[in-house]
């Protein structure tokens, strides 16, 4: 009788994990999140949502109960604060996991296109309607 020499490997992948965090709901980091997601199909990754982040130890904690390190991960974020932007992109790097910033970038060069600094309100959301109309 023949059987068939099925390699294991394809039959244990496992989905990849994208941890989405944010100092407020996260809803735009998850947002862009699902919107590249969706370009590789129904159960590619499975997203986890980290909100209200206040400082990196809420982030270390969460790791080091949450976080599996064999299977593929990374990271997506959305913090108003820069300090604490660094501080976890340092964490996440000490750990080794992939992460994207997905609010500084933006902000730097919105700032300098402006000439203001940002006022890193937490949760801020645009109001495209000038005021007073």
């Amino acid at each position: 009788m023949t059987t068939l020499d099925l390699d294991d490997d394809a039959f244990e992948q496992a989905v990849p994990l994208i941890y989405v965090l944010s100092d407020s709901r996260g809803e735009t980091a998850n947002t862009v999140v699902m919107a590249a997601a969706a370009q590789f199909g129904d159960g590619s990754v499975e997203i986890r949502r980290l909100s209200n982040v206040k400082d990196v130890n809420t982030v270390r904690a969460y790791f080091d109960e949450d976080f599996d390190p064999d299977r593929p991960s990374a990271v997506f974020h959305t913090f108003a604060n820069g300090i604490l932007r660094r501080e976890i992109r340092r964490e996440l790097d000490r750990r080794g996991i992939p992460s994207i910033d997905l609010l500084g970038p933006a902000v730097t060069v919105l700032s300098t296109l402006t000439g203001e600094e940002p006022t890193h309100a937490i949760g801020a959301v645009f109001n495209e309607e000038p005021e007073g109309k």
